[in-house]
């Protein structure tokens, strides 16, 4: 995965049909060799799609959303006593630092048996979270905005920060699986059209409702001839009874 004195790694990706809800999950082993001294990330999936002027994509490489961008990586951190931390890095519009937020999940032994990790993401729940061989899911709020979508499934390997790699170093992994766990967008079941109107819909009526917020409350004045007017018209229409 890692050559010694390089930051780089293995760098592979596939498109995949656009999901707001997925879940990705494989086995990994950390070979006897590894013996990272610096975080890094690795594999995972994202919405690379955004860019900015110069062709380089927002939600990753320390260029944040703006707003639309998104990447999910898997963290690994420095080994110590023979086990090496694993964890989640990824870029959403919510993150706190310029490069991305990173979560401990937990740690893997090196050289040992392989285990099971998995990440889950949910974009309209406002959600990711993973956890290590069917234990407790650490979970971490994400904010995105309605354009964002995985759109790849992505190996990404880049070690440090400034460090680079002290030595030749990998991985096993095995049984890489990207999941969409909402709907499916080729279903055609589906109304996509009656989808778009509704979301159009409420987004007026937000804007609408913005905007009689922010108009300037009733004066006292403006009340007490509001008040009159009404009496006035209500004593009118008491003299059109009694006509009548």
């Amino acid at each position: 995965m890692f050559r010694k004195d390089d930051h780089y790694g293995c760098a592979l990706y596939k498109e995949v049909t656009p999901s707001r809800h997925v879940k990705v999950s494989y086995k990994v082993r950390a070979l006897g060799n590894w013996n990272s001294h610096s975080t890094g990330k690795t594999l995972g999936f994202a919405d690379l799609r955004w860019k900015d002027n110069l062709g380089r994509s927002y939600g990753h490489g320390n260029r944040q959303p703006n707003p639309d961008g998104f990447s999910f990586r898997t963290w690994f951190g420095k080994t110590k006593d023979g086990y090496m931390p694993i964890g989640m890095y990824f870029y959403h519009l919510g993150q706190v630092p310029r490069w991305g937020d990173s979560v401990k999940v937990g740690q893997i032994k090196v050289g040992g048996p392989a285990v099971l990790f998995e990440c889950e993401a949910d974009f309209d729940e406002g959600f990711i979270r993973a956890r290590i061989d069917g234990g407790e899911w650490v979970r971490h709020n994400l904010v995105v905005t309605d354009k964002t979508a995985v759109t790849w499934a992505w190996l990404d390997a880049y070690y440090g920060g400034p460090a680079v790699a002290p030595e030749n170093m990998a991985w096993d992994i095995s049984d890489y699986k990207l999941e969409n766990l909402g709907p499916d967008p080729l279903d055609p079941g589906i109304d996509w059209d009656a989808i778009a109107k509704m979301i159009a819909d409420k987004e007026e009526a937000a804007k609408e409702t913005e905007a009689s917020e922010i108009l300037p409350p009733p004066t006292e004045n403006n009340a007490v001839e509001s008040s009159q007017t009404l009496a006035a018209e209500l004593r009118a229409l008491a003299a059109q009874i009694e006509l009548l």
